[in-house]
């Protein structure tokens, strides 16, 4: 049967589904764009996960109109970005439930902790101990913690409470902030022990940074990188980066320009941030991983190109989409554990408690000898 001429209706969605598969395509590539270079690209990179769960939907909508030629080409798009794919959703991986299956496997955990409180509030006892308690039922043998807080003394002397429940673990902590009462910052805790350790100073990067250490596994030395990037949500522990833009900034400008600029300005900045990362990784001799809040999503130019040549764990073991931001925007992948390729990932998983504005998230790994 003829089919018939396309209606209106049918030329706006074809329209539509044009400018997606573009938009596709940008995020695709938006990963060997740097920012610095291309800045509009960048967007895209940002918006990869919506923008496939747009085609996604595209596909389904052309199959039910039985135009299989569009969805097919809509699907070979897809399939042409497989490394955006797959680092943005997982098809088959273990979530590795429960102790480690192996007393060998080195448990890694990341969080950022909003200084062990609920965005927006003051300190609270109770959720503060609930991440506590979080922390010693997964029992990790090492954690990266960002926005790390901790007080010299009383309830919140995190630090404390931290080397008992980890059974007197080695720490590492470099604040950011602090005064006599109490301090925020990076913080790395090892049940392995320490042989070095440092700091990775990002220029005016306020808040963000990284640290390293080295720890001893059984007689191989591993070091372990904490990263904080520059970040790209829009609340209050943005509000110094927010003021330095103002400063620069036209007050006539309409809301959602601003924003477009602090986006902008933001994927500068981590772009920076990770050449100083990967200088730094390139003269490692040892076996490493990189964790922390990369603020950016896995289709990025920051996330690919700091994970590149790394085994990223949620690629290799997790599952759906990798959701680690408890809030509006961004709503899915920005926090992450990756690997040199000596190191075997068992499994990933993301714990689903809303406690502080980022979701913990945890591998078991295996150090080859």
């Amino acid at each position: 049967m003829k089919k018939g001429k396309p209606t209106f209706v049918d030329q706006l969605v074809r329209l539509g589904a044009l400018v997606l598969l573009i938009a596709l395509a940008l995020g695709i590539v938006a990963g060997m764009w740097d920012p610095r270079k291309q800045k509009l690209i960048a967007f895209f990179g940002l918006a990869y996960p919506y923008i496939l769960l747009l085609n996604i939907l595209m596909i389904v909508w052309w199959c039910f109109r039985g135009r299989w030629s569009f969805a097919f080409a809509t699907l070979l798009l897809i399939l042409t970005g497989w490394r955006s794919l797959t680092t943005t959703f997982g098809f088959i991986g273990t979530e590795g439930l429960g102790p480690k299956a192996d007393p060998d496997l080195i448990r890694v955990m990341t969080y950022n902790v909003h200084s062990f409180k609920p965005y927006g509030q003051e300190n609270v006892e109770p959720v503060k101990q609930q991440m506590l308690d979080l922390i010693e039922e997964e029992n990790p043998d090492v954690i990266c913690f960002q926005e790390y807080f901790t007080r010299r003394k009383g309830k919140f002397d995190i630090t404390d409470s931290l080397k008992r429940i980890l059974k007197n673990p080695y720490y590492y902590f470099v604040p950011s902030s602090e005064n006599d009462y109490e301090a925020t910052g990076l913080a790395i805790f090892s049940k392995y022990p320490i042989q070095d350790k440092g700091e990775i100073k990002f220029v005016n990067g306020w808040g963000n940074g990284s640290i390293f250490i080295d720890i001893l596994v059984g007689k191989k030395t591993m070091r372990i990188y904490n990263v904080h990037l520059q970040s790209i949500s829009f609340d209050k522990q943005d509000y110094n980066y927010i003021d330095q833009v103002k400063q620069k900034m036209d007050p006539e400008l309409y809301p959602s320009k601003r924003i477009l600029v602090m986006l902008r300005r933001a994927f500068l900045k981590r772009s920076a941030q990770v050449d100083v990362m990967k200088a730094h990784m390139a003269t490692c001799k040892t076996p490493f991983l990189i964790a922390g809040d990369f603020n950016d999503t896995p289709a990025s130019y920051a996330v690919t190109q700091l994970t590149k040549s790394l085994k990223n764990t949620f690629k290799e073991q997790g599952t759906g989409f990798g959701k680690t931001y408890n809030g509006k925007f961004p709503n899915f992948q920005i926090d992450y554990i990756a690997t040199t390729q000596d190191i075997d990932v068992m499994n990933y998983r993301i714990i689903g408690a809303r406690l502080s504005d980022h979701f913990p998230v945890r591998s078991d790994l295996r150090l080859n000898p």
